[in-house]
């Protein structure tokens, strides 16, 4: 380990090394590279919610990985698809499976629906933006792995008034703020380096403002870890803990991204 450097972000900085290759890798020739990795990722995804939120039947856990990977090849062979009525469908089934747990109604089916619909909606998301301008879903990513970084440093070094204690006590204002700022640097080195975004100061704006709905999708899984009472969703990647747990400010940056786009052509706006 080199001189200086935790363990924890020894860790963080080789599974980061490790991961990168084949994500950008998917990202760029797109196609099954790019459905392999949604399937595989959204399986596993699913997968780990189910074990976070005790649905422990075999047969659910194979249910919702089945539903997840039809998906990706319903996605693949539907060059049609209608993107908003996707998300409005996918939104209401999150809604469907949260009013179950409200009702007080047995909750695992509750968990299992609003679990499909966490994993689905960033995967229909991605593949749609891959699919309207591959560069813009590197952006995407950017943009989430600029807020975890910036953040983790800003936050370690500056700390500070914490963020939301009662749900996520590490977290900081300071760390929010980092997140930003890297995230808006960051997305601009993309845009004068390759040309991504042909309105600066939208592409701008946005790269500040994601950054604060990625950590309310953070925010979102650590109050769901602290109601059951877990510290990391799982232990497949080191230093991060789960999946869920590096993607959850992807799973609400995706479809955040795509309405974004579709109220710029609407308003006929350059992003």
């Amino acid at each position: 380990m080199p001189l200086g450097m935790s363990d924890n972000l020894f860790q963080r900085v080789v599974s980061a090394l490790l991961l990168l290759p084949p994500v950008l890798g998917a990202i760029y020739f797109g196609g099954w590279w790019f459905a392999a990795l949604l399937m595989l990722g959204g399986a596993l995804m699913v997968i780990e919610w189910c074990q976070l939120t005790r649905v422990q039947a075999v047969a659910l856990k194979a249910a919702a990985a089945t539903v997840i990977v039809a998906g990706v090849v319903w996605l693949m062979t539907a060059p049609d698809m209608n993107i908003a009525v996707v998300l409005a469908s996918l939104g209401g089934l999150a809604a469907f499976g949260v009013l179950l747990l409200r009702l007080n109604i047995s909750s695992r089916p509750g968990w299992w629906f609003a679990g499909i619909a966490y994993v689905a909606l960033p995967i229909a998301s991605l593949w749609w933006v891959r699919g309207m301008d591959a560069m813009l879903l590197f952006w995407i990513f950017l943009v989430v792995w600029a807020t975890d970084v910036g953040g983790y440093f800003a936050g370690k070094g500056i700390g500070g008034p914490k963020l939301a204690p009662k749900i996520s006590p590490k977290k900081t204002w300071a760390g929010l703020i980092g997140g930003m700022v890297l995230s808006v640097a960051a997305s601009l080195v993309l845009h004068y380096g390759f040309g991504v975004g042909h309105n600066v100061v939208a592409f701008a704006l946005w790269s500040a403002l994601l950054p604060i709905w990625a950590q309310i999708g953070d925010l979102l899984e650590s109050a769901v870890k602290r109601h059951f009472g877990v510290k990391d969703s799982g232990g497949l990647i080191p230093g991060h803990g789960g999946l869920l747990d590096r993607v959850d400010g992807l799973v609400f940056v995706a479809p955040a991204v795509v309405v974004i786009m579709l109220a710029h052509a609407r308003m006929g706006w350059a992003l």
